[in-house]
């Protein structure tokens, strides 16, 4: 038996860990199938594709491939900067802490602000990512329920946080993903209210807007202001949803140069690629490029909902570019049963167990085109579940 040491004693909170399971890919189904044609509806993507600006503009940076990138992101920090400011809101470039997509500046945060054995808190439901990356540092996360529509409830919450000496920070993600739904202006203005008033603590309030510019429900509220008003509030956003750019992982965070101080400290050096940060400047400012993807992505919304009521499955109204189906009440079956029969026939959509919503059925909008072969192998596979349900009735009563 070898004296050799064995390897480092892994944390159990890394031992538990469930890591995030990304939405199947295209070439693995056709692989694993046989399948020649196959429609991914699963990740919440855009289904127009990049920019053909932020294209170019990456393909330019090409030739510059042997230098580092520009570790401080000046040009895209300027043009966001001027990009988000207003007459009433001015925002400085050093207000902005930029990440290998939104989750790095998650990670960030917590890695920043938070030690083992305190906590995060957020809704039951809540994108995934902040219990991922809490645990993944020896944080824990404080779920509140969410009310009967899927929301997040808000007073529960600020309950949760006033009660828990250990949360130092609250992540709530305004539309919210998988459920799209959304918390009214009044509501998080209460909410930021009463944390405000939590005087035995510092608690930073994390708004995650990776949706916003889909976003068409007049009383979600914008940001911006919310931030001004509450100095302990940091907004997210992304150039992965409606910039179409989720290859090139660009994300970034609003918030005071006091917090993003330290998270700059611990960042990694070069988190972004030359080839990113070109595109996400060049998509930022082709805003043509981003009123046909709102119109694409109305129009596909339209055609889900239009499609779900057709076949009896009831769904919940949504802010973002996708819809959450009740597939266990329209089809008597679970999210991952019905996400499994699609897949056969060449459709990717995505269950939400890992959400705690077994009934449930994530259907993100693609182009018309994939919208209209989804919703036919969609069709297919609830008559076949309807006509076994049925038969089985049937036998129950003879």
């Amino acid at each position: 038996m070898s004296d050799a040491p064995g390897f480092p004693q892994v944390p159990e909170y890394i031992q538990t860990l469930q890591p995030y399971v990304p939405g199947k890919p295209i070439e693995e189904t056709q692989r694993e199938l046989g399948l020649r044609r196959v429609v991914k509806l699963a990740s919440n993507e855009n289904p127009l594709g990049p920019s053909p600006k932020a294209i170019a503009a990456a393909r330019r940076s090409l030739k510059d491939q042997h230098r580092y990138p520009d570790a401080g992101a000046y040009r895209l920090r300027q043009a966001l900067a001027s990009s988000l400011s207003s007459k009433r809101i001015r925002v400085l470039p050093e207000e902005l802490l930029l990440g290998n997509g939104s989750n790095e500046v998650i990670d960030l945060l917590i890695r920043t602000y938070l030690k083992p054995g305190e906590a995060i808190a957020t809704s039951q439901s809540a994108f995934v990512a902040y219990r991922i990356c809490a645990q993944a540092h020896g944080v824990e996360t404080v779920e509140s329920p969410l009310t009967a529509d899927l929301r997040f409830d808000l007073d529960a919450l600020a309950r949760s946080v006033r009660s828990d000496e250990r949360v130092k920070m609250v992540f709530i993600a305004n539309p919210n993903n998988p459920t799209g739904t959304y918390s009214a202006a009044s509501e998080i203005h209460d909410f930021l209210k009463q944390v405000s008033q939590i005087r035995s603590r510092s608690i930073l309030v994390v708004l995650d807007y990776a949706y916003w510019e889909y976003v068409s429900a007049k009383d979600l509220p914008d940001p911006m202001p919310l931030w001004k008003e509450f100095q302990n509030v940091v907004i997210l956003r992304t150039f992965s949803k409606i910039y179409g750019l989720a290859g090139f992982r660009v994300g970034y965070g609003i918030g005071s140069r006091e917090v993003f101080s330290f998270c700059e400290r611990i960042r990694m050096p070069f988190n972004l690629s030359a080839p990113a940060l070109a595109a996400a400047e060049a998509a930022l400012a082709d805003k043509p490029y981003v009123r046909r993807a709102v119109l694409a992505n109305r129009s596909g919304m339209r055609f889900w909902e239009k499609t779900l009521r057709r076949l009896g499955i009831p769904y919940w109204a949504s802010q973002g570019n996708f819809l959450l189906a009740d597939v266990g009440q329209g089809l008597g079956s679970t999210g991952v049963a019905v996400f499994q029969e699609c897949l056969k026939l060449g459709v990717i959509f995505r269950p939400v167990a890992n959400y705690g919503l077994d009934h449930a059925l994530r259907i993100s909008v693609g182009t018309d085109a994939e919208n209209r072969f989804a919703a036919r192998v969609l069709e297919q596979v609830a008559l076949s579940l309807l006509a076994k349900r049925s038969g089985k009735s049937r036998g129950r009563d003879e």
